[in-house]
């Protein structure tokens, strides 16, 4: 038989808000780390300033791809949430209704 499964339905959304909010933090840090970049690639000539626009857009990238995976972590939990809830429900109403019928 299966184990006990006890969930915190309100953890789950706490946790699942924390993980998008977390999502806009590094945003505005990103964007702050971009608009630095920015500033300072006046000040580089040549090469360096070449390697500094490669780096801007490498970081671009892997902001872009951590963006997704964490807005897609976020979602599944809150998914999570739903469909352990519905399930919940459904299990209450199917027990009740055997209860009633006996």
């Amino acid at each position: 038989m299966a184990e006990q499964l006890d969930v915190d339905l309100v953890a789950l959304n706490v946790g699942s808000n924390h993980v998008l909010n977390g999502i806009g933090e590094a945003a505005i840090d990103f964007v702050g780390h971009e608009g630095g970049l920015a500033d300072a690639a006046p000040g580089w000539v040549g090469s360096s300033q070449l390697a500094l626009g490669q780096l801007a857009a490498r970081w671009e990238a892997r902001h872009n791809h951590h963006k997704l995976q964490v807005g897609g972590l976020g979602s599944h939990v809150a998914e999570a949430m739903v469909g352990y809830s519905t399930n919940e429900d459904d299990s209450t109403r199917a027990l009740r209704s055997v209860r009633e019928q006996g």
